[in-house]
């Protein structure tokens, strides 16, 4: 009865874990979509783009990490409406020559807080 309750527990706990790694695809993929319509508002062309979902902010911690010590504000000016760590951020790596995006995003309303375009 015990390897039983066991089966049951690990099959319950595998079944968690994989319907939250669904959601949270999906939820990825929800603001995927919302940064691709802004990006498709503004004219650009999505042929030769790479989209990236920056995970935990890293790829734009490294972008502007090197204002560091320059600029001590934590969004380095970035956002107009103030820092905030409650934001998703959607990265658009175009081939040369367009400039590359980046959608910031609301987590909890999926508002756009701001559009970020790079300059060549």
């Amino acid at each position: 009865m015990k390897k039983f309750t066991v089966m049951v527990l690990a099959a319950l706990f595998l079944f968690s874990a994989a319907a939250l790694l669904y959601a949270q695809d999906k939820a990825k993929d929800e603001v995927i979509a919302i940064a691709t319509e802004v990006v498709k508002g503004q004219n650009f062309k999505l042929e030769e783009v790479n989209i990236v979902y920056d995970e935990g902010g890293k790829l734009w911690n490294e972008k502007v990490g090197y204002l560091a010590g320059e600029d001590q504000s934590p969004n380095h000016g970035i956002l107009r409406k103030g820092f905030l760590k409650n934001y998703k951020i959607v990265f658009f790596d175009f081939k040369e020559p367009l400039p590359d995006i980046w959608v910031f995003i609301d987590k909890d309303s999926n508002e756009v807080l701001e559009v970020y375009r790079e300059a060549r």
